[in-house]
């Protein structure tokens, strides 16, 4: 998993990217547009993430046999109720549902830990969590600016994640 993947880097900044474009439609639209943008956006981050290392960066797939791929999978449920308690909340605190999108991305990468075999990636977790709480307990949190800080720090980690990788060829 390592190795196929860049240690989980150029999913991260996929999803930083995704994150992004979530940021720019709810600063341009509403918050229940750039929602939808982090939603349905984050289906295309694996497959756009596959691509990238196989296709262009041509790394060989990971075996069907390896366990790594489950722990990833196993993560995803977990994940998807948090977004789904952030959609909740969206008619009655907007201002919280990029913040709880957050801790619910931030939780999904505790497990790559396991499946990349690199402690950063409880670093990401904790960090990506700790804008979500802090901004929902700041008392007046900006929805549209936590978007765009999660994008920064997923981008900056993927970055990070990705030159790892090929510097120690993983």
């Amino acid at each position: 998993m390592r190795r196929a993947y860049l240690r989980g880097g150029p999913g991260a900044i996929v999803s930083g990217v995704v994150w992004l474009a979530a940021g720019f439609a709810a600063s341009v639209s509403s918050v229940p547009i750039g929602f939808a943008v982090l939603f349905f956006g984050g289906m295309l981050i694996f497959p756009a993430a596959t691509f990238i290392v196989q296709v262009i960066l041509r790394r060989d797939p990971v075996s069907k046999n390896n366990p790594g791929s489950w722990t990833v999978i196993e993560t995803i449920f977990p994940m998807i109720g948090g977004l789904l308690a952030a959609w909740l909340l969206m008619p009655y605190r907007s201002e919280f549902v990029f913040p709880m999108a957050a801790i619910a991305v931030g939780t999904h990468y505790f497990g790559f830990r396991t499946a990349y075999g690199d402690w950063t990636n409880w670093v990401l977790g904790g960090i990506m969590c700790i804008v979500g709480t802090a901004s929902m307990f700041s008392g007046s949190p900006d929805a549209n600016l936590v978007p765009y800080m999660i994008a920064a720090i997923e981008i900056v980690f993927g970055c990070w994640f990705s030159w790892n990788s090929v510097s120690k060829d993983d």
